[in-house]
């Protein structure tokens, strides 16, 4: 028995002396437009994402790019937002939507990556120069459990409210729960009381 103990410390220290420890940073902030870049995406005409809901987001004065080649759930998102948008017009100046095609990542406290499918940003129209930087994730039914670590984080940062102040303005990092199609109307609660 003490033999079985003295192997499993060892292999317990073992471990413990292998093990990567993260610590979580700032938010690093950069221009906008170098972060985001204009790029060539390729999808098969067969795919769901080929349909780039053109009519909806091309003129759209808050979305950014002129296609929206996302997935199914993605594109329930759009609809909604586009929905939303008068009622966030009336509380913001600038409102704009951005599509993350994997050029940002943001890292939680043990290292896991996760590219939030959307960056809405949104400038407060009245009183401090503050800007909402929000993070957003649609996510499919069949993939809210596997991802239920990326819905945590998302409803860590929310919590969190990050501040970033510089000469001129406030920028507030946060976050809004999964999207999913399914639970549509508790997202948009939230959505409208940003």
């Amino acid at each position: 028995m003490q033999a079985i103990n003295r192997l499993l410390q060892k292999i317990e220290t073992t471990l413990k002396s292998n093990l990567i420890e993260y610590e979580g940073s700032d938010y690093i902030f950069d221009y906008i437009h170098n972060v985001f870049k204009d790029k060539e995406i390729k999808i098969s005409l067969n795919d769901e994402r080929a349909n780039g809901q053109e009519a909806l987001v091309n003129s759209a004065p808050w979305y950014v790019y002129n296609a929206n080649y996302g997935t199914s759930e993605e594109k329930k998102f759009i609809d909604l937002f586009s929905r939303c948008y008068n009622a966030l017009s009336n509380k913001y100046d600038a409102i704009y939507l951005i599509r993350n095609e994997r050029e940002i990542k943001i890292y939680d406290n043990i290292g896991r990556a996760f590219e939030p499918d959307f960056l809405l940003f949104c400038k407060q129209r009245e009183g401090e120069r503050m800007t909402l930087q929000i993070f957003i994730e649609s996510k499919g039914q069949h993939l809210l459990e596997h991802d239920k670590w990326k819905a945590d984080f998302l409803n860590e940062i929310r919590k969190k409210h990050y501040i970033i102040k510089t000469n001129t303005e406030t920028y507030v990092i946060t976050a809004l729960p999964f999207y999913n199609y399914n639970n549509e109307h508790e997202f948009k609660r939230l959505f409208e009381v940003l």
